[in-house]
């Protein structure tokens, strides 16, 4: 991947972004709110709601056109560059990007841009995180003195969103959206697909995207084109069909590794999706192998 053509920074979307309930900044006499600036590429379709998606919804977003020649109001702690195709040395990135003095450069790829953001919000929040030791220390022990890539963020789908097919009531089929243009609904889908076999639920998943339950419902709803419990169950029957056709094991063990709480739900909910019961999908000579 060639670095100059996907890291033009004038042309990024940045945003400053205040966060009012967290400790003050303490600067030439004064508190003022901490500032991180976030950065993303221009084919990002809605920044500002993925700021609330990875920050919350207390703080204040501010547009920034240009960095040159910006007022000290524009002075933040952070820069958070997200990059969804990041290569893997981002040298080109942060050399673009180095004329935001004292600010540490924090580089978040798609596969772990929630831990990033959670990281800063947790420094940010820190008794004394406002005050100049507090800084200092910010960056000599969480964070690298120049750039820092979080690591250790949940598995997430990394390849193009599958195609998840549901039957509805009136006996339709109903494809989920692949495209998403709602990074919320887009994250909870690669979530699943990483996590199908977890304890992963709704309100779990909406507290990960800081909405909630009713609004993330309606979001995901209206992005994908169903509900978010019907693509959890489609997500665990697909991968549960392609345990009974791959290997033998007991239909009670596959149940557990799809994510079933129990057998007798497992079977009863296949049935319901699939026609057959998951030992008779097994052995029907219509399944393909």
């Amino acid at each position: 991947m060639d670095e100059k053509r996907i890291i033009q920074p004038q042309s990024w979307t940045s945003i400053l972004i205040e966060f009012p309930t967290l400790p003050k900044l303490q600067a030439e006499g004064r508190d003022e709110s901490q500032r991180v600036l976030f950065v993303c590429p221009p084919t990002e379709k809605n920044p500002t709601e993925l700021c609330l998606a990875l920050f919350g919804r207390q703080i204040v977003m501010q547009r920034i056109q240009s960095m040159e020649g910006a007022a000290p109001a524009t002075r933040f702690r952070f820069a958070f560059l997200y990059a969804p195709a990041l290569p893997e040395q981002p040298g080109r990135m942060l050399q673009a990007w180095g004329e935001i003095g004292e600010a540490v450069v924090l580089v978040a790829s798609k596969s772990n841009v929630v831990r990033s953001a959670r990281c800063v919000m947790e420094l940010l929040a820190q008794p004394g995180a406002g005050t100049a030791r507090g800084v200092a220390e910010s960056r000599q022990a969480a964070l690298a003195p120049d750039h820092v890539h979080v690591d250790g963020e949940e598995a997430i789908w990394e390849e193009a969103l599958p195609d998840i097919v549901l039957v509805d009531d009136e006996g339709n089929l109903v494809h989920a959206t692949t495209e998403l243009g709602d990074y919320r609904a887009e994250y909870a889908c690669r979530y699943v697909l990483a996590h199908y076999h977890e304890n992963v639920n709704r309100d779990k998943m909406a507290e990960m995207v800081h909405l909630s339950p009713g609004y993330f419902s309606n979001l995901f709803r209206s992005e994908v084109g169903m509900s978010f419990s019907d693509y959890l169950i489609m997500v665990r029957i697909e991968n549960a069909k392609s345990m009974l056709r791959r290997f033998e094991l007991s239909v009670e063990a596959i149940s557990k590794k799809c994510g079933f709480n129990s057998l007798a739900h497992f079977s009863r909910t296949f049935k319901d999706r699939c026609g057959l019961s998951p030992l008779k999908y097994r052995k029907s000579p219509h399944v393909a192998s």
